[in-house]
């Protein structure tokens, strides 16, 4: 698989687990916790850590 497709795909999956955990912890933790709590900032850091993984880290 070519490396921009595999990135892609990372990304893709890490944003969409990200803004569901984003959802998810939004009510938990009453905003104890900003990259968690916020689906916005959570679904970017998940998808940039899904694109990290996806490619090996380079």
């Amino acid at each position: 698989m070519s490396a921009y497709l595999l990135a892609a795909i990372g990304g893709i999956g890490g944003g969409v687990a990200g803004y569901f955990i984003g959802r998810f912890f939004e009510s938990k933790t009453f905003g104890a916790c900003p990259i968690l709590c916020n689906p916005k900032i959570s679904t970017v850091f998940f998808a940039v850590l899904g694109i990290m993984l996806a490619t090996g880290g380079k």
